[in-house]
């Protein structure tokens, strides 16, 4: 179960998040609700929140890679096929199922189709895993100071605001008691 918790404890606490995150998809400060959900201050709240969404992104980011595991299983099956059709002797045949026989050797007349087919369905495959395992994508994203300068100023920005809204609605709760 991870960290020794009992079942309970862990739909207690999946349950206790559910209501975290609606409130906060309702955009309701953490100051009015931290203590109904049994947190002991509002940064408590907050550090379970972004706990709660990091979950969230490692649990849907385990769901991918194991769906892109079985579709490259899958693609190395269709990859072992084709290539049995490209180690095989192919031979003409007539409408009536006869082997065709070459007029110069008198040996049968080899047919090149399903081995030229075979290889263009492995080219079909092999693009196939190089789209699922990302080669196609390789990206490099370059960041100047001034770009990291401006992120940090932007999140110093929106920290300052969260904490704006705590003290309002802690002196709004103040007044209101």
């Amino acid at each position: 179960m991870g960290q020794g918790r009992s079942r309970a404890e862990h739909a207690a606490i999946s349950a206790r998040r559910a209501k975290l995150v609606d409130y906060r998809r309702k955009k309701i400060p953490y100051a009015t609700f931290y203590e109904e959900l049994g947190y002991s201050t509002v940064q408590a709240a907050r550090k379970d929140f972004t706990r709660a969404l990091e979950e969230s992104i490692a649990a849907q980011h385990t769901s991918v890679e194991v769906y892109r595991e079985e579709q490259l299983e899958e693609l190395d099956y269709l990859a072992e096929e084709a290539h049995k059709i490209l180690r095989a002797r192919h031979y003409v045949v007539t409408q009536s199922g006869r082997i065709v026989e070459d007029p110069e050797t008198g040996q049968p007349m080899v047919d090149d189709g399903p081995v030229l087919a075979a290889i263009d369905r492995l080219i079909k495959i092999l693009d196939r895993v190089a789209k699922l395992r990302g080669l196609d994508q390789i990206k490099v994203e370059v960041m100047t100071i001034d770009a990291i300068e401006a992120a940090i100023a932007d999140l110093n920005a929106q920290l300052a605001a969260t904490d704006v809204e705590a003290g309002e609605a802690a002196a709004t709760e103040a007044a209101d008691g």
